[in-house]
């Protein structure tokens, strides 16, 4: 293994391996920290997305609250924190809708999905976080649409709204 790149936020490593067919060949490996990603629902069913800009991509994107889990903080905690952060909104009840690697041939993290139930307004959103609320059929014609691209997001809102379907709750990893 060799140090390739490190900052607050990332490191990046090679790794010499061995392929299946018996050749070497070298590995990068990114590291990033978990994350975590909350799906906020109203008392009466109606669900929040965020249009926030993204660098990376160079444009806004529809997606779901998301952030980093600090050092020293369980996910439900970073949940909680990311979803006031982001949108102002507080929830009394949170459930566990499972986890993703969002891309794990090269990414070393996880995201932890939550459902915040019982959403409710507390404070002003993030500057440069424009907050949505819509009906179930408005997000799926969203996501059928790819309007809604960010992984995370996709699997949480597909999670919940499956099981939100069948009248069960989310049986993978809570």
């Amino acid at each position: 293994m060799r140090p390739v790149y490190a900052s607050r936020w990332w490191q990046v490593e090679e790794h010499d391996v061995v392929h299946a067919d018996g050749t070497p060949g070298m590995f990068n490996v990114l590291y990033c920290g978990d994350g975590v990603t909350v799906l906020a629902v109203t008392s009466d069913g109606e669900l929040y997305l965020i249009r926030e800009y993204k660098y990376a991509i160079s444009r806004h994107i529809l997606q779901l609250p998301s952030g980093g889990v600090d050092d020293g903080e369980q996910p439900l905690q970073a949940a909680v924190r990311e979803l006031l952060e982001e949108t102002g909104l507080a929830a009394s009840t949170w459930t566990s809708a499972g986890i993703v690697h969002p891309y794990p041939t090269n990414v070393a993290a996880t995201v932890h999905l939550f459902i915040a139930h019982d959403a409710r307004p507390v404070q002003d959103p993030e500057p440069g976080i424009d907050l949505l609320r819509v009906d179930r059929g408005t997000a799926l014609d969203l996501i059928a649409k790819h309007e809604v691209t960010h992984a995370a997001s996709l699997a949480c809102l597909l999670t919940y709204l499956l099981h939100s379907a069948s009248g069960s709750p989310p049986t993978n990893g809570g």
